[in-house]
């Protein structure tokens, strides 16, 4: 007996072919969807990160504009890997959703989580290398 969790999908012996890998277009859809729940978990985090160092440590560096242009790539990664987390559970279950972009929030989820990061160390970079950069509020 095992103590691990029960698998997402089964495979049907009848046919050999495992039937919510064939809907959901994934070789692996329970790993897809542990990717994009991390990456939720991982938005949430970063979003309260970067609003906490931007309102007490960095407050007087980074201008409201630049934490904005910073946190809302970052937000929206977190909801596309929301939504595509919701897109394979309904796949799985036999259920179609009305529009599916969990294949297109593989590339998007990661990209939009890096560009709001970057734009975060950038902005903070900049404020210490050239302080008088930053546009006035």
């Amino acid at each position: 007996m095992s103590d691990g969790l029960p698998p997402l999908t089964q495979v049907d012996p009848a046919v050999g072919k495992d039937d919510a890998v064939s809907r959901t277009g994934f070789a692996e859809p329970a790993l897809a969807y542990d990717y994009f729940k991390s990456m939720v978990s991982l938005s949430v985090a970063t979003l309260g990160g970067v609003l906490t160092l931007s309102g007490t440590v960095f407050g007087s560096r980074i201008d409201p504009l630049q934490m904005g242009m910073a946190v809302l790539p970052v937000a929206v990664s977190g909801l596309l890997a929301l939504q595509a987390q919701t897109d394979i559970t309904q796949l799985s279950l036999g259920v179609k959703p009305p529009l599916n972009s969990s294949r297109l929030a593989l590339r998007l989820v990661p990209s939009f989580y890096g560009l709001g990061l970057g734009i975060f160390l950038a902005c903070l970079l900049l404020s210490y290398l050239a302080p008088g950069s930053a546009p006035k509020a």
